[in-house]
This record gives C-alpha cells, structure tokens and sequence, in this order.
C-alpha cells in the first residue's frame, strides 16, 4: 500500500471516528429524594441511551440548571429543612465534584428550594424559588467563579404566593415568575452590575384555576410562554415596553377532551427548542394508573404560536417530573424525565418516542435534566 493510500485509509478512518463521536450527546439528570446525579448519554445515529456515570453528591436537586458555558451545575437541596442551594464543577461530566452549599436563610418558614436558574451574561448571578410552606420568598445569589459563594438579596413576592419557575427576557433585563400559588406572573428588573432585582408588575394567570408553573422566553422579545399547572394549558403572553406583559388570548389544552384538568391532572413544564421553530409543554397525572401528555407546537417566526402539531400519552402518569429538556443540538429532539418509574427519554417532533433509559433508584429519580452538548 502506497504513502498516500494510506494516509488516505487514515483520513477516512478518523473522519468517521469523529463523525461517530459527535453524534453522541450527554445529559445530566437530578433526582427528588436520593443524593445522586446521573450523566446520561444519547446517541442520535442510534437512537439509544446510555448512563455514563452515577454520582453520589450531598443533595437530592428538584431542578438542575447549569451556567453559561456548561461548566458549573447548580441545584435544590429538595430534602433541606430550610431553603438551600448547592453547586458543582462538571467540567469533567464524568467526575462531577460538589463546590458550595448555601443555605437562604430566609424567614419563609417551611418552604423548601425548588427552582434554580442563572445569567448566561455578567454578573452571572444565580436566581432561587421556594415552594411549599410559606413560600412567598426568593433569593439572588453570588457565583463569579462559578460556584455558589453568597447571597446577595432575598426578595418577597406577595403572602400566599409560591413561585414554582422563572424566566429571563431575552437581553436578562427582567426575570419572570411564575407565581403557582397566587395564580400570577411577576416581572422585576435585574440590575446589569449587581445582578439584584427590582419590581415591575404583576399580571393575574389567564383564568381563576390556572395558575402558572413555568416559563419560557422567546428570543424575539415579543411572546411569553406560561405552562399552566391548573387549567392544563399553554398560554401565550405578549411583552410590551419595560417588561409589562399582556395574555393575549391564546391558550392551548394539554389534555384530551373531556378529561378533568382540577382532579386528574397538573401540567409541569414548557421548553422552546434551540432553533425556536416548536414549543414542546408536558402534563402529569396524579393517578399513576393514568397517563401524562407531551405536545409539541409550531411557531412562527415572530415567536406566536401558529399550531399545536400533536398531544399524546406519555409512557406514565409522570409521577412529580414529565419535565421536557430541549436538545441543543436538534430542533425536533427533546429529553423527557418521568419520576413515576424513573425514567429518561429522547421524544422526537415528527417520530414521538424514539429512546428510553431505566434509572430507577428506589424512588428518586428523576427530576429535570440538562443538555450538556
């Protein structure tokens, strides 16, 4: 075999060990009540999934979120007796390696931490919710080096409120909250050097039971997206000026005809994709004998919902999660947790269930999940 047969044969050889490589993405997946976190991996080629690695950490997380570039994860502390917030290094995805935990110190007595989320641009402050008990309480917390390293201010909403999930505008001027409990959606304005928040306003959920669980923000600037926990529903919002925002009447069902959205049902999340050409929104039951709803929804490119493409039966009732995770590599792929029997699974727009992974732990897993690539 000549030099340049065989550098060629070589060429060709690494060409597709590469292509093989970067068809395979990770994920990190938290847990409700058992101190683990696991690193999952899909590969797209094969449509499979594979657990990577399990690590034991000190907290069972409610939410994960990571930081801007994927290098820090941080999480609730869902079995603390008062609000607390934990961080790790997941530089190596494969060794991950707890940092920080800060506990709130709040005087919302009986609350846990049940939301976490960060700004992807300075001062990368990092932003946590409480539920439960009384839970009208919110904090901002320090991370310039990445780990948790203080709190800079804890903020209240109003009595009887319980924000379950936030959202930052596209520019992170203002942080949305979905009030659950005072069936509300509050704006404030994040400080661009400080990264402390302000009040804006608030705004009453679309109807007296809908009561908004979380949020997404489209990138236009235009539209808010609100899963609503109550009514089963995907409602739209328009956002005007300083933050001010409007339902303009758009509203979807998660649910299918004649079902009962106040008994049998709790919707838990909403996700757009990474090209925002679909919004994906999931439901859960509360009977495990039934089952959950996944729906996908085509968006124009102003961001306004143009139509709800399908709705269908997830594998379980989805226990606590049913929580979507939009891929950042494909528009039509989402990940799905399911806590009802723990279970990890990839959903794809136009095919549905493609891939799914067991990680039962003895009843913890799973909660949300992250894309790491």
């Amino acid at each position: 075999m000549g030099y340049l047969q065989i550098f060629l044969t070589l060429t060709l050889f690494s060409v597709i060990a590469f292509t093989a490589e970067a068809t395979k993405h990770r994920l990190i997946v938290g847990t409700f009540s058992t101190n683990f976190l696991y690193t999952v991996e899909y590969d797209d080629d094969y449509e499979a999934l594979s657990l990577v690695a399990k690590t034991q950490v000190p907290a069972a997380s409610s939410w994960i979120s990571l930081n801007e570039d994927s290098t820090k994860l941080y999480g609730t502390d869902w079995n603390a007796e008062i609000p607390t917030f934990v961080s790790y290094d997941i530089s190596d995805p494969t060794n991950i390696k707890h940092e920080a935990t800060i506990e709130a110190g709040s005087d919302c007595a009986g609350s846990k931490s049940v939301f976490v989320t960060a700004r992807r641009t300075a001062p990368y402050t990092v932003y946590g919710n409480y539920y439960y008990g009384d839970a009208r309480c919110s904090t901002v917390l320090s991370a310039g080096s990445g780990a948790l390293s203080g709190i800079l201010q804890e903020y209240d909403y109003a009595p009887g409120s319980a924000v379950h999930g936030t959202a930052f505008s596209p520019d992170e001027r203002f942080l949305f909250s979905a009030d659950t409990k005072g069936n509300s959606i509050w704006t404030h304005a994040v400080d661009s050097v400080s990264g402390t928040v302000s009040l804006v306003g608030r705004v009453p959920g679309p109807s007296a039971d809908a009561h908004p669980r979380h949020l997404a923000a489209h990138s236009g600037g235009r539209y808010l997206y609100a899963v609503l926990e109550g009514s089963s529903q995907v409602a739209q919002y328009e956002v005007y000026g300083a933050g001010a925002l409007v339902y303009d009447g758009v509203v979807y069902p998660l649910l299918s005809e004649g079902a009962d959205a106040a008994v049998d049902f709790w919707a838990d999340e909403v996700a757009l994709s990474v090209g925002e050409r679909y919004l994906w929104a999931t439901n859960r039951a509360y009977d495990e004998q039934k089952k959950g709803y996944i729906s996908a929804f085509e968006l124009e490119p102003s961001g306004a919902i143009a139509r709800q493409l399908f709705l269908l039966p997830t594998s379980t009732s989805g226990g606590f999660a049913n929580s979507v995770a939009a891929s950042r590599f494909d528009d039509a792929i989402v990940a799905l947790t399911d806590n009802s029997t723990g279970l990890v699974q990839i959903w794809h727009v136009d095919t549905g269930l493609v891939a799914s992974l067991d990680l039962d732990d003895g009843g913890g897993c799973c909660a949300n999940a992250v894309w790491l690539d």
